[in-house]
């Protein structure tokens, strides 16, 4: 497809961060590919602040899938008004249809034979423009935030010749979580090495997961970071790490995109949808019958695809990877 005067491109993402952060490089591409166009974004509340400070986003309009039908129709009212050349959307919506974008992605998205990963679905909605990506970095980092992680480390004794192993031990669903005892003994043994030092990651809600794991450290070189730092100083933190030992989270894609060197426990979800794409990355996942289930509850209720996995896997792993 031929495409001309694109001057005002709608971005249609998506409602949870780690699911964002796979967008990303649509974003990138159209850059890209339309350096002077104005990009402005629709996104869900929580990943908001996945944009705020990106200089390739004019604006950014947060969609509350929840709002009553008046606000939904003053919504679209709102960006039909900015008569939006392009409109490329993530959730295979009516939206570009219904702001009357002249360029726009379909409803009905064909894929390449054999592409799995959610991030090449994704890209794959810029096929029909003959819209390409050159492989990058996809998140954008302020030099705010560096400088905060910086002296965030520094007043907690990390040095830059230190080995920063990163851990996020929580998730948004509890079945894809490890066990915080499998979290400990990594850990204990982790620090074992003085030149090794540990920090915990997360968002306010799973501080208590990482509270408790931090207890029963009794090795000096652990930091726990988790809930206090906003989405922007993170993805900052993520990017001082030399490894980030995970299981499937908005942090492994974080660390993914960054080029972060991951360790990610998986259980219930597919590594082939989801899964780090580093050469250097390692998957720990048990080979059972039922898994990856991709199901929202053990329908045995044993939890076995992911307490089955030891310490001694992780750990495996981790000096594997390093």
């Amino acid at each position: 497809m031929k495409l001309s005067g694109v001057r005002k491109i709608l971005f249609i993402t998506l409602s949870n961060i780690g699911d964002v952060i796979l967008t990303l490089p649509v974003l990138s591409a159209l850059k890209d590919n339309f350096p002077d166009a104005a990009i402005d974004v629709v996104v869900g509340p929580r990943p908001e602040q996945v944009f705020k400070k990106d200089p390739r986003i004019r604006r950014f309009f947060v969609y509350d899938k929840h709002a009553g039908l008046k606000d939904k129709e003053a919504f679209v009212k709102k960006l039909k008004a900015e008569r939006y050349d392009m409109a490329v959307d993530m959730k295979t919506s009516l939206l570009p249809i219904l702001i009357g974008a002249r360029y726009r992605t379909g409803l009905f998205p064909g894929y390449k034979s054999g592409v799995v990963h959610k991030r090449l679905i994704h890209l794959e909605r810029l096929r029909p423009f003959g819209i390409t990506y050159r492989e990058q970095k996809n998140i954008y980092i302020d030099g705010e935030s560096r400088k905060k992680i910086e002296s965030i480390l520094q007043d907690s004794g990390i040095g830059n010749t230190d080995v920063i192993i990163g851990i996020c031990p929580g998730s948004k669903s509890h079945l894809k979580q490890w066990r915080a005892e499998g979290f400990i003994d990594v850990i204990n043994s982790v620090l074992k090495n003085p030149k090794h030092k540990v920090i915990l990651i997360g968002d306010a809600s799973e501080a208590k997961i990482s509270k408790g794991i931090a207890s029963q450290v009794k090795l000096p070189g652990l930091v726990d970071l988790t809930g206090k730092t906003s989405l922007s100083e993170l993805f900052a933190l993520v990017e001082k790490f030399n490894l980030l030992l995970t299981g499937d989270s908005a942090s492994m894609h974080i660390a993914s995109d960054l080029g972060i060197r991951v360790v990610a426990i998986f259980g219930p979800t597919d590594p082939e949808e989801y899964g780090p794409r580093g050469n250097r990355d390692r998957v720990i996942q048990k080979n059972l019958e039922c898994s990856p289930c991709k199901k929202a509850q053990c329908k045995y209720g044993t939890h076995e695809c992911m307490y089955s996995i030891s310490a001694e896997d992780v750990l495996k792993a981790i000096n594997l990877t390093l």
